[in-house]
């Protein structure tokens, strides 16, 4: 049985090294960062799970060879995650943090009602992919979804991650149009699932 745990701040570099490794080749991270930029996939991983390690939304297994990091999608008082994306967007530049907002404000446009657990990323290190522990580090939230009456949702634009997630219950699809990006799908899991 794979070890899933909370997320912790001392997983954080074994997690973001985790994340811009399984998501080399990525047509998002491609079309949001450019090819072939794994030192802004670092910057990206590090803007991504930080505010998530302070939520406790983000498990990892492996001690951080799989990481699920997921938000409570719902109507509430949200936390401001501006200084996040601000001190991003100062590190990478205008150019990708525009792609970056470009891509993220098609999604939001097709985003499913609320409330919803929303898996914002989901990777396993390259060298230890296969075993399950992406399997394994999905099911915590899952499980709150299930106790909360809420779906899952997530969102890709690799066709070949639908049949993974389809693995996982995430039957519902709705395509997200992205403006000069890949395409990309909503696929959602019922909660009763």
């Amino acid at each position: 049985m794979t070890d899933v745990r909370p997320a912790v701040p001392d997983d954080h570099d074994v997690v973001v090294d985790t994340v811009a490794r399984a998501f080399v080749g990525d047509p998002a991270w491609e079309f949001m960062l450019g090819p072939d930029r794994y030192d802004l996939s670092l910057e990206f991983a590090h803007t991504l799970l930080v505010p998530r390690l302070e939520l406790g939304t983000a498990w990892v297994a492996e001690d951080g060879l799989a990481v699920a990091m997921w938000d409570r999608a719902d109507d509430g008082p949200r936390r401001d995650m501006s200084g996040w994306w601000e001190a991003f967007a100062a590190t990478v530049g205008p150019e990708v943090a525009a792609r970056v907002e470009a891509y993220d404000a098609a999604v939001k446009a097709v985003a499913p009602a609320r409330p919803y657990w929303y898996l914002g990323v989901l990777a396993t290190h390259p060298d230890h992919q296969g075993r399950g522990l992406a399997t394994a580090v999905v099911r915590p939230a899952v499980e709150r979804a299930a106790e909360d009456g809420w779906d899952c949702w997530l969102e890709t634009s690799k066709v070949r991650n639908k049949r993974f997630y389809q693995g996982l219950g995430f039957v519902q699809e709705v395509e997200a149009p992205i403006p000069g990006g890949p395409p990309t799908w909503w696929m959602g899991r019922p909660h009763q699932a």
